[in-house]
């Protein structure tokens, strides 16, 4: 099935040279960025394509999970593309980082759950977007790292505040260190590592059950986590009370619990 089927419902005409596009099932869509000849590194072009994608998979109402990962072992994604950023000046690197941005929008704000599957190296840009994924799992001879303090430069710093918290972050940045996918799971940076025979089937079978679950429950609480991230406990649990009850709107929250009831009483 070729991506303009998968994209249907947008405008789109343009070719993808770096993405590839499946629909694995009802509900899931599997986007590999495919560019292991250059370790899937991440150049001006691949993040426009992502962000063209991303944001025209975000407008279509039946896919609920989207699985991202990348072609061969080696990297997930090994980060930015060093050759084409050595030739920038200043203006050319904001233009640069504003494609980084507008992926983590998409990404984040989307009520889609991004689920990254992480074969190999996740360096700089490549780990950041892993961290811009709702769930991220990976085998165990992933590694995870943000080295941008050796080219001279820093990122990913206050993503990583976020997940992993201060003093972990702070480590990982100003020393360059890599870590194994058991300490990522460890520190919280990763949701799972998992061996590699079951790595696939393990995947696929987290997002057919996100699939499974209430519809409307999951996307309002990805919304809860967007919000949740920025603003203070009182409040998070007051629009968390105002998210549960616009469930109680839908035929489907009322149909669960019904059935739920009529189980107990059997």
């Amino acid at each position: 099935m070729g991506w303009q089927t998968i994209l249907k419902g947008t405008s789109m005409s343009e070719e993808n040279l770096y993405l590839k596009i499946l629909e694995e099932e009802q509900g899931v869509v599997r986007v590999t960025l495919d560019r292991p000849q250059k370790l899937n590194a991440l150049n001006l072009e691949v993040l426009k394509e992502c962000c063209r994608v991303f944001e025209a998979l975000d407008l279509r109402e039946d896919v609920q999970v989207i699985i991202v990962d990348s072609a061969g072992k080696r990297a997930f994604i090994a980060g930015a593309d060093i050759e084409q950023m050595a030739g920038m000046g200043p203006l050319d690197f904001r233009h640069y980082t504003s494609y980084l941005r507008r992926l983590a929008r998409v990404m984040t704000s989307s009520e889609k759950v991004f689920l990254a599957a992480v074969r190999g190296v996740a360096y700089g840009g490549g780990n950041i977007m892993a961290m811009n994924c709702d769930l991220v799992f990976a085998t165990p001879e992933s590694r995870f790292g943000q080295q941008e303090v050796n080219l001279g430069i820093l990122g990913g710093l206050p993503r990583l505040m976020h997940l992993v918290g201060a003093r972990r972050a702070w480590d990982l940045v100003i020393t360059g260190r890599t870590i194994s996918a058991a300490e990522a799971e460890n520190i919280g940076l990763i949701t799972r590592c998992v061996p590699e025979k079951e790595f696939d089937q393990v995947v696929i079978g987290y997002a057919r059950n996100i699939v499974k679950k209430s519809a409307v429950a999951v996307r309002l609480s990805k919304a809860l986590k967007k919000i949740a991230e920025k603003v203070d406990l009182d409040t998070a649990y007051e629009y968390e009370n105002e998210l549960i009850s616009l469930c109680f709107d839908s035929r489907d929250t009322k149909k669960r619990l019904s059935e739920f009831v009529e189980g107990k009483s059997k």
